[in-house]
């Protein structure tokens, strides 16, 4: 891939497709945004490219004042080359530049990299004032030659897909949800660099992780993360906060590498986040909290042993019904499939953006057979959000039967303000094994009284 400094610094004859943005963490929608434009320039032998701004505009707008984000521009140039455009334009951004027009803009990006299709959003606008709206787009380039292809917004699993709301999950602590919105588990690299060493003093010596000042962190807590260094990742369990049992006066990151004791101090690493454990939480003393610790280290290292994925392929999706939710899942394995089938009933109700305290609990679930077992497993889930007010959020099946079901569930207190689903129904109720889906998955059709 070609990266360019500026429009200016190209001179390419075209044709070429251009989308512009700031792809901020190269989520799931910008991929399928630049897979469709790619595999139109090349049925039409054209380039593909990507046009991003450098600082990001709001900060130069708002006076230098920084801009939280998913991802660095290094970090963005090498998932775009990932995604395999032909190349990528970092526009340098000036208040110059946002009082350029709209048609002296589209001049540049015909002139320096000869456009003969660009790809926008619904609710693209360039030029000074926002004056270059899709209209304005698609009357301009019909008289000078180019065409305008406006992608519709992109849902996975029944949500809108932007940065802003992975942003927002993320500072809730909802590292889980951001992931499969990302299509990868969020990352933070850093420098580690000396702390007050109170871990250490108390057996759990940690890496004091310095991000960039502008980096989406995840809220306050503890987290199952994986601490990559030299290409090679360890488990471990890091902590969010302010450490105030420890009388602690400022926010840190503090990862406790599980089964290390290599001295990092000024190295590059990054953290890989997998799972919320905890809320960060004042104990009542040094042995309470070194006692809470060896739990959660206890539960990141079983937790990181078994290597969730992210998913590559959307676990459910809703079927249309005139009256109530219908839901097809999928997994590929039985446990796969009954924790995707709890996800999608609490992601209808909007899970994902409960903000309360951290609930953890253990359910064993008998049923007469697989549709009796999912029907009683969900239903559980209903009643205990109904009667604890509670949103469950993430699942893990430890074992599993036909008829009979271990499972640890994490969630927050709090309530949504979308639909409420009413009860879990036998209705046109299938659960089907590999060797009886074309799709050689576990699939399972449930509806909702809502």
């Amino acid at each position: 891939m070609q990266v360019y400094d500026s429009i200016f610094g190209a001179s390419l004859t075209g044709p070429t497709h251009l989308t512009i943005g700031n792809f901020d963490g190269v989520h799931r929608g910008h991929r399928a945004l630049i897979a469709t434009m790619r595999k139109t320039a090349s049925s039409h032998s054209a380039a593909a490219g990507l046009l991003t701004f450098h600082p990001h505009p709001r900060s130069v707008l708002r006076g230098g004042q920084p801009i939280t984000s998913l991802a660095s521009l290094t970090e963005s140039l090498t998932m775009y080359e990932g995604t395999g455009l032909d190349f990528t334009v970092v526009h340098p951004f000036t208040l110059e530049t946002a009082q350029t027009s709209a048609e002296g803009f589209l001049q540049h990006l015909q002139g320096h990299l000869g456009v003969s299709m660009l790809w926008v959003g619904p609710d693209f606008a360039l030029g000074r004032g926002r004056e270059g709206d899709v209209a304005f787009l698609r009357e301009y380039g019909s008289n000078h030659g180019f065409e305008v292809e406006v992608i519709p917004e992109f849902y996975w699993e029944g949500e809108t897909i932007r940065s802003s709301g992975i942003r927002r999950l993320i500072e809730i602590g909802n590292v889980e949800w951001a992931a499969d919105r990302l299509g990868r588990n969020y990352t933070v690299p850093g420098i580690v660099v000396h702390g007050a060493e109170r871990g250490r003093t108390i057996g759990f010596p940690t890496a004091n992780l310095s991000p960039a000042q502008s980096r989406a962190i995840p809220a306050n807590g503890v987290y199952a993360t994986w601490t990559w260094l030299n290409s090679k990742k360890y488990p471990s369990v890091t902590n969010i906060g302010t450490r105030p049992t420890l009388n602690g006066t400022h926010r840190t990151i503090e990862a406790h590498i599980i089964d290390f004791d290599l001295d990092i101090y000024g190295r590059c690493i990054q953290l890989e986040f997998i799972s919320r454990l905890r809320d960060e939480v004042r104990f009542s003393g040094v042995e309470p909290l070194k006692a809470q610790i060896m739990r959660d280290r206890d539960r990141a290292a079983a937790l990181l042993t078994r290597d969730p994925r992210v998913s590559s392929t959307a676990r459910f999706e809703e079927i249309p019904h005139t009256a109530d939710w219908v839901i097809r899942v999928e997994g590929e394995s039985q446990a796969e499939l009954y924790g995707n089938a709890a996800l999608a009933m609490f992601s209808l109700q909007g899970a994902a953006e409960i903000d309360g305290p951290t609930v953890r609990q253990h359910f064993a679930i008998e049923g007469a057979d697989r549709e009796d077992l999912l029907v009683r497993w969900l239903s559980e889930l209903l009643w205990q959000a109904d009667t604890q007010g509670v949103v469950f959020q993430n699942f893990w099946v430890e074992s599993i039967t036909d008829t009979a079901m271990q499972v640890e569930v994490v969630g927050r207190r709090g309530r949504s303000h979308l639909a409420h689903i009413k009860a879990v129904t036998y209705h046109d109720l299938a659960v089907t094994s590999p060797d009886q889906a074309s799709s050689g998955l576990w699939q399972a059709q449930v509806l909702f009284d809502t």
